[in-house]
């Protein structure tokens, strides 16, 4: 049987909703073949490895990762985004350098979520630090940590509504606003804070808050490296506004990244966008052949719901089938951290 893999996961080590056994039990019943633990600036610790290395028999193979969030790249300006995301593959949870990136990401991460909390309760929404923490279940606490906590207090959805009745009359004004507007229609309640207040080119500035803390592109590839693992590209459809189609096919050629994921975007289907991101992907595929680097990607899950959707989607999910084979192949990667012999 050909197995479907997702390279790309979470669990409540970062914004997850599942612990790395649960994903584990899931995968096995939904008969994905590969996943790969990819929490944001997150590594498993000893006790999570150990109960990977009790799991190595399974028809599900597992392989620990991370995804960190990267600044631009120096030669783009530098700085903050929420949009370039690094992968790491086979990545050695113990290594040092790796872990101190970590414990500073997961630092900076509590800063900024105070800091967004602050300017979320300015609009009228009612939250407090501590909802986000309970949310978060622990110190990794980001964006959707801070979303469900929002959803503690039924007076918020007024707030929301207040807000979108403002934004349909302002789309009226400029398209800009109004394809704003269309998005948040498109995309359901669940993107409703990210659209309207949660995100660098949302519909009401001055809520959202820039990492407080990163490495740049190159760095942030180095960093990976070092610690075992391959870097891939995520979801390029978040940052290709800034790294364009030129000077990705720059990156590729010198060798400044191991690959990309060119099996993405299952939400921008659910959305009704597909037919642009099918588009972006054929642009991504034909520059990752060209330059002979490493193909990747899958569902980006953080719910049992996501996992299932990628599941049923079948011609989504066949993309990823031989992925794992091939990276392993291609690059003789070191599979020590990870259930391949």
């Amino acid at each position: 049987m050909k197995k479907i893999e997702t390279l790309h996961s979470h669990t409540i080590t970062s914004d997850g909703k599942l612990s790395h056994r649960q994903v584990l039990e899931i995968c096995e019943e939904r008969n994905i073949g590969v996943v790969a633990f990819t929490d944001h600036d997150s590594l498993p610790d000893s006790k999570v490895v150990n109960i990977l290395n009790n799991n190595r028999d399974l028809y599900t193979k597992w392989i620990i990762g991370i995804e960190v969030s990267s600044g631009w790249p120096l030669d783009l300006g530098g700085g903050p985004t929420s949009g370039l995301h690094v992968v790491g593959l086979f990545v050695d949870p113990t290594n040092r350098d790796l872990l101190t990136h970590c414990r500073k990401a997961q630092e900076a991460r509590v800063i900024r979520m105070q800091k967004m909390v602050k300017n979320i309760r300015k609009l009228g929404f009612k939250l407090t630090e501590n909802d986000c923490f309970k949310t978060s279940g622990g110190e990794s606490v980001g964006r959707p940590h801070i979303v469900s906590a929002l959803n503690f207090y039924p007076s918020n959805k007024e707030v929301y509504q207040k807000l979108i009745r403002k934004l349909k009359v302002d789309a009226k004004k400029d398209a800009v606003t109004k394809g704003l507007y269309k998005n948040l229609v498109a995309r359901g309640e669940e993107q409703y804070p990210y659209i309207l207040f949660l995100g660098e080119d949302s519909y009401i500035k001055g809520v959202y808050v820039d990492y407080q803390y990163y490495s740049d592109f190159d760095n942030t590839v180095k960093l990976i490296r070092k610690a075992g693992g391959l870097t891939i590209l995520a979801h390029w459809n978040s940052c290709r506004f800034k790294m364009t189609t030129e000077y990705v096919d720059e990156v590729f050629r010198e060798n400044r990244i191991d690959g990309a994921e060119t099996v993405y975007g299952l939400w921008n289907f659910k959305a009704g966008k597909w037919e642009e991101q099918e588009e972006e992907l054929k642009v991504l595929k034909n520059l990752v052949d060209k330059h002979n680097i490493l193909h990747s990607g899958g569902a980006d899950a953080h719910t049992v719901e996501d996992f299932d959707d990628f599941k049923n989607n079948l011609w989504f999910s066949k993309r990823t089938i031989g992925l794992t084979e091939r990276i392993i192949k291609e690059s003789k990667v070191d599979k020590a951290w990870s259930s391949f012999d």
